[in-house]
């Protein structure tokens, strides 16, 4: 199996993921309220942090799938399932001790979503650009 060379790097999401946390929290501050800013940049944190985590994982259970890696390195591929957990229980903490707003918190985590959309159609635009420029070449 082989994958398309036009796939989104998460460098790229995690970049456009920064811009849009930045310009969707802008938005709440000048229109709804400043608390719901802050909200909408700590849940784009932590959708951002949990992809980085992710990627280190990733290629943490790579190496064990490679064999490449020591026992060490296969508990560690044990941690990817109880990340979420770990996640989850730090949102709950959030919204329980520093009463974040929801709505605000909500728009944040969606930023993520929205930016692998915007990157997948950019790194998809970019493999019709560069397959109908090999044609051309032909």
């Amino acid at each position: 199996m082989t994958l398309p060379g036009n796939l989104p790097t998460i460098a790229a999401i995690q970049r456009t993921n920064a811009v849009l946390i930045a310009v969707t929290a802008a938005l709440l501050g000048a229109f709804y309220s400043p608390h719901a800013a802050r909200g909408c940049v700590l849940g784009g944190a932590v959708v951002m942090a949990n992809l980085f985590a992710l990627a280190i994982m990733g290629r943490l259970a790579l190496a064990v799938a490679s064999g490449g890696a020591s026992s060490a390195a296969k508990l560690g591929a044990l941690a990817i399932p109880l990340k979420l957990f770990v996640v989850i229980g730090l949102i709950y903490l959030v919204f329980t001790r520093v009463h974040i707003d929801a709505l605000g918190f909500g728009f944040g985590v969606l930023t993520q979503m929205s930016a692998i959309i915007i990157e997948t159609g950019r790194a998809s635009l970019r493999g019709r650009r560069s397959g109908a420029a090999s044609e051309q070449n032909a």
